[in-house]
Protein backbone atom coordinates (compact mmCIF):
# COMPACT_ATOMS: atom_id res chain seq x y z
CA UNK A 1 0.00 0.00 0.00
CA UNK A 2 1.39 3.42 -0.91
CA UNK A 3 2.18 5.86 1.85
CA UNK A 4 -0.24 8.73 2.33
CA UNK A 5 1.68 12.00 2.59
CA UNK A 6 1.47 13.43 6.08
CA UNK A 7 0.89 17.20 6.28
CA UNK A 8 3.93 19.04 7.54
CA UNK A 9 3.60 21.78 10.12
CA UNK A 10 7.13 23.08 10.51
CA UNK A 11 7.63 26.76 9.75
CA UNK A 12 10.81 27.94 8.03
CA UNK A 13 13.93 27.41 10.14
CA UNK A 14 14.35 30.07 12.81
CA UNK A 15 17.63 31.96 12.64
CA UNK A 16 19.82 32.53 15.69
CA UNK A 17 18.79 36.19 15.75
CA UNK A 18 15.08 35.35 15.53
CA UNK A 19 15.44 32.80 18.32
CA UNK A 20 17.10 35.40 20.56
CA UNK A 21 14.18 37.75 19.91
CA UNK A 22 11.61 35.02 20.61
CA UNK A 23 13.30 34.09 23.90
CA UNK A 24 13.50 37.71 25.02
CA UNK A 25 9.90 38.40 24.03
CA UNK A 26 8.65 35.31 25.86
CA UNK A 27 10.32 36.39 29.10
CA UNK A 28 9.00 39.94 28.86
CA UNK A 29 5.46 38.92 27.89
CA UNK A 30 5.36 36.67 30.96
CA UNK A 31 6.76 39.39 33.20
CA UNK A 32 4.74 42.39 31.98
CA UNK A 33 1.79 40.98 30.06
CA UNK A 34 1.14 41.29 26.34
CA UNK A 35 -0.20 44.85 26.32
CA UNK A 36 2.48 46.33 28.59
CA UNK A 37 5.42 44.60 26.94
CA UNK A 38 7.35 47.09 24.81
CA UNK A 39 9.18 46.29 21.61
CA UNK A 40 11.97 48.57 22.81
CA UNK A 41 12.62 46.46 25.90
CA UNK A 42 12.36 43.23 23.92
CA UNK A 43 14.97 44.58 21.50
CA UNK A 44 17.27 45.64 24.33
CA UNK A 45 16.98 42.25 26.04
CA UNK A 46 17.60 40.40 22.76
CA UNK A 47 20.58 42.60 21.92
CA UNK A 48 19.13 43.86 18.65
CA UNK A 49 17.58 47.08 17.38
CA UNK A 50 13.84 47.64 17.48
CA UNK A 51 13.86 47.96 13.70
CA UNK A 52 15.40 44.49 13.48
CA UNK A 53 12.40 43.05 15.30
CA UNK A 54 10.02 44.78 12.90
CA UNK A 55 12.08 43.55 9.95
CA UNK A 56 12.05 39.98 11.25
CA UNK A 57 8.47 39.72 12.55
CA UNK A 58 6.47 42.74 11.38
CA UNK A 59 4.77 43.73 14.65
CA UNK A 60 4.17 42.64 18.24
CA UNK A 61 1.17 40.49 17.37
CA UNK A 62 3.17 38.58 14.76
CA UNK A 63 5.99 38.11 17.28
CA UNK A 64 3.55 36.72 19.82
CA UNK A 65 2.14 34.38 17.17
CA UNK A 66 5.68 33.19 16.39
CA UNK A 67 6.18 32.23 20.04
CA UNK A 68 2.99 30.16 20.14
CA UNK A 69 3.60 28.64 16.70
CA UNK A 70 7.11 27.56 17.66
CA UNK A 71 5.85 25.77 20.77
CA UNK A 72 3.17 24.06 18.72
CA UNK A 73 5.62 23.01 16.02
CA UNK A 74 8.09 21.54 18.51
CA UNK A 75 5.35 19.23 19.69
CA UNK A 76 3.77 18.34 16.36
CA UNK A 77 7.05 17.68 14.58
CA UNK A 78 7.56 14.74 16.92
CA UNK A 79 4.26 13.24 15.83
CA UNK A 80 4.36 14.03 12.12
CA UNK A 81 7.94 12.89 11.59
CA UNK A 82 7.19 9.42 12.96
CA UNK A 83 6.42 6.45 10.74
CA UNK A 84 3.61 4.24 12.08
CA UNK A 85 4.96 1.39 9.94
CA UNK A 86 8.23 1.46 11.87
CA UNK A 87 7.19 2.45 15.38
CA UNK A 88 3.58 1.34 15.69
CA UNK A 89 0.66 3.68 16.35
CA UNK A 90 0.58 3.01 20.09
CA UNK A 91 4.23 3.93 20.53
CA UNK A 92 3.87 7.09 18.42
CA UNK A 93 0.77 8.30 20.27
CA UNK A 94 2.40 7.51 23.61
CA UNK A 95 5.50 9.52 22.70
CA UNK A 96 3.36 12.41 21.42
CA UNK A 97 1.08 12.39 24.48
CA UNK A 98 4.00 12.30 26.91
CA UNK A 99 5.68 15.21 25.16
CA UNK A 100 2.39 17.14 25.06
CA UNK A 101 1.91 16.88 28.81
CA UNK A 102 5.55 17.54 29.65
CA UNK A 103 5.51 20.71 27.53
CA UNK A 104 2.13 22.05 28.66
CA UNK A 105 2.75 21.30 32.34
CA UNK A 106 6.16 22.93 32.54
CA UNK A 107 6.27 26.21 34.52
CA UNK A 108 6.82 28.51 31.52
CA UNK A 109 3.87 27.02 29.63
CA UNK A 110 1.61 27.31 32.68
CA UNK A 111 2.74 30.91 33.17
CA UNK A 112 1.91 31.68 29.54
CA UNK A 113 -1.52 30.07 29.94
CA UNK A 114 -2.23 32.19 33.02
CA UNK A 115 -1.11 35.28 31.12
CA UNK A 116 -3.50 34.58 28.24
CA UNK A 117 -6.45 33.98 30.56
CA UNK A 118 -5.69 37.19 32.45
CA UNK A 119 -5.27 39.28 29.28
CA UNK A 120 -8.03 37.85 27.11
CA UNK A 121 -10.93 39.63 28.81
CA UNK A 122 -9.55 43.11 28.20
CA UNK A 123 -7.66 42.10 25.06
CA UNK A 124 -9.81 39.47 23.32
CA UNK A 125 -7.56 39.52 20.25
CA UNK A 126 -4.76 38.11 22.41
CA UNK A 127 -6.92 35.20 23.53
CA UNK A 128 -8.03 34.51 19.97
CA UNK A 129 -4.46 34.72 18.71
CA UNK A 130 -3.30 32.22 21.33
CA UNK A 131 -6.18 29.85 20.63
CA UNK A 132 -5.81 29.93 16.85
CA UNK A 133 -2.00 29.70 16.84
CA UNK A 134 -1.76 27.10 19.60
CA UNK A 135 -4.61 24.74 20.58
CA UNK A 136 -6.66 25.13 17.40
CA UNK A 137 -3.66 24.73 15.10
CA UNK A 138 -2.43 21.77 17.10
CA UNK A 139 -5.79 20.00 17.01
CA UNK A 140 -6.13 20.62 13.29
CA UNK A 141 -2.73 19.09 12.57
CA UNK A 142 -3.39 16.13 14.84
CA UNK A 143 -6.73 15.58 13.09
CA UNK A 144 -4.97 15.61 9.71
CA UNK A 145 -2.51 13.03 10.97
CA UNK A 146 -5.29 10.80 12.29
CA UNK A 147 -7.09 11.16 8.96
CA UNK A 148 -3.96 10.00 7.13
CA UNK A 149 -3.90 6.87 9.31
CA UNK A 150 -7.56 6.24 8.57
CA UNK A 151 -6.87 6.47 4.83
CA UNK A 152 -4.23 3.78 5.25
CA UNK A 153 -6.66 1.53 7.12
CA UNK A 154 -4.73 1.80 10.39
CA UNK A 155 -7.50 3.58 12.33
CA UNK A 156 -11.26 3.83 11.95
CA UNK A 157 -12.43 7.32 12.98
CA UNK A 158 -15.68 8.90 11.84
CA UNK A 159 -14.72 12.44 12.88
CA UNK A 160 -10.92 12.96 13.13
CA UNK A 161 -11.32 16.56 14.31
CA UNK A 162 -13.50 15.53 17.25
CA UNK A 163 -11.25 12.56 17.98
CA UNK A 164 -8.19 14.84 18.14
CA UNK A 165 -9.94 17.18 20.58
CA UNK A 166 -11.12 14.30 22.74
CA UNK A 167 -7.63 12.79 22.81
CA UNK A 168 -5.89 15.97 23.95
CA UNK A 169 -8.76 16.81 26.30
CA UNK A 170 -8.54 13.43 28.00
CA UNK A 171 -4.80 13.86 28.43
CA UNK A 172 -4.92 17.33 29.93
CA UNK A 173 -8.08 16.79 31.98
CA UNK A 174 -7.56 17.66 35.62
CA UNK A 175 -3.76 17.58 35.40
CA UNK A 176 -3.39 21.06 33.94
CA UNK A 177 -6.14 22.47 36.17
CA UNK A 178 -4.32 21.10 39.21
CA UNK A 179 -0.99 22.46 38.03
CA UNK A 180 -2.50 25.87 37.27
CA UNK A 181 -4.54 26.29 40.43
CA UNK A 182 -2.39 24.55 43.03
CA UNK A 183 0.92 25.41 41.35
CA UNK A 184 2.29 21.97 42.09
CA UNK A 185 4.44 19.81 39.86
CA UNK A 186 2.75 16.70 38.50
CA UNK A 187 4.90 13.59 39.12
CA UNK A 188 6.18 11.93 35.95
CA UNK A 189 4.75 8.61 37.13
CA UNK A 190 1.27 10.13 37.16
CA UNK A 191 1.77 11.65 33.72
CA UNK A 192 2.87 8.26 32.40
CA UNK A 193 -0.17 6.58 33.95
CA UNK A 194 -2.58 9.08 32.35
CA UNK A 195 -0.83 8.74 28.98
CA UNK A 196 -0.92 4.96 29.04
CA UNK A 197 -4.62 4.80 29.95
CA UNK A 198 -5.64 7.50 27.45
CA UNK A 199 -3.77 5.92 24.53
CA UNK A 200 -5.13 2.46 25.32
CA UNK A 201 -8.72 3.76 25.50
CA UNK A 202 -8.28 5.77 22.29
CA UNK A 203 -6.96 2.80 20.33
CA UNK A 204 -9.56 0.43 21.79
CA UNK A 205 -12.22 2.74 20.36
CA UNK A 206 -10.62 3.54 17.01
CA UNK A 207 -8.69 0.46 15.88
CA UNK A 208 -10.38 -1.12 12.84
CA UNK A 209 -12.59 -4.08 13.66
CA UNK A 210 -11.20 -7.10 11.84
Amino acid sequence: MSRTPVPQCSPPAVTEKQQAIIQAATAIFLEQGYDQASMERIARTAGVSKQTIYNQFGNKEALFRAIITQRCSELLDTLLSSSPDEDGIERILTRFATLLLNILLEPSALALHRLIVAESRSLPRVGRLYYESGPERGNRRLAEYLQSLCERGMLDIEDPDLAARQFTGALLGSLRTRALVLEEAIPQAEIDRVVRHTVQCFLALHRPRR
